[in-house]
């Protein structure tokens, strides 16, 4: 989810509040960085204030963790646009892409497996990057973009934004075929839409025929930090 730091529209704590209200054992803070064409974007001083801001509220509200993460883009040639250094201070890194260069669908999906075989990334975001209704998506071969995710271990997301969707239910059936792990996600810029959002989200994997255990945030927190570790680490895929 967003917040002010870049694109959203309310602050952590709010988002915290809401998702204690629906009784979350956790949540993700991921704003955008800063090449993103979003009307904010987290910058990199910004990053250690956000993340004293996260550690605050988690003394405050112990009911919820709250991971310290990243929408991060991934650049023209397939590099993410935060430094290793910085990028190894976040909980999850979430790498996306938001804009097409103009470039083939070949050329697109080079730039999701370079980033999906980077070791700090966990997850690629609304990977056909829809819009609705003005966006159609991109034209890959995306089994075998799902063929990489499994083999990289890296987890695709079911955006629940109305304006996403994406992967959408037949898109995340293939793709839970292909051995992959699947991330409902609110990907919420908005408090008050946190529990719609994820409802959507739950909808669409339910209609391609996801189950529970293909799904990573159905899982206890240790197990997600474990899975986040072990890609780290080289030891998934």
């Amino acid at each position: 989810m967003h917040s002010l730091w870049s694109d959203g529209r309310d602050t952590i704590e709010a988002m915290v509040v809401s998702a204690i209200g629906l009784r979350y054992e956790y949540i993700a803070i991921t704003d955008h960085s800063p090449s993103s064409a979003a009307s904010r974007n987290l910058t990199i001083d910004g990053v250690a204030r956000q993340a004293e801001e996260i550690a605050n509220l988690g003394a405050t509200y112990p009911q919820v963790a709250v991971l310290h993460g990243c929408e991060v883009d991934i650049l023209e040639d397939g590099s993410l646009d935060f430094p290793d250094v910085l990028l190894e201070r976040f909980d999850i890194v979430l790498a996306s892409l938001h804009e097409s260069h103009g470039q083939d669908p070949l050329t697109l999906l080079r730039r999701y497996e370079r980033a999906m075989r980077h070791p700090l990334v966990s997850l690629i975001t609304h990977p056909t990057n829809r819009l609705f209704p003005y966006r159609p998506g991109y034209d890959l071969d995306y089994d075998r973009l799902f063929q990489l995710a499994a083999e990289t271990g890296t987890i695709l997301e079911i955006d629940g934004s109305p304006s996403h969707i994406d992967l959408d239910a037949p898109l995340a059936k293939r793709a839970v075929r292909a051995g992959v792990t699947l991330s409902i996600d609110s990907d919420c810029h908005v408090a008050a839409r946190l529990g719609r959002q994820m409802h959507l989200g739950v909808v669409t994997a339910r209609r391609g025929w996801v189950e529970t255990g293909q799904v990573l945030n159905t899982r206890p927190l240790a197990q997600v930090r474990a899975r986040i570790a072990a890609k780290r680490t080289g030891k998934s895929g």
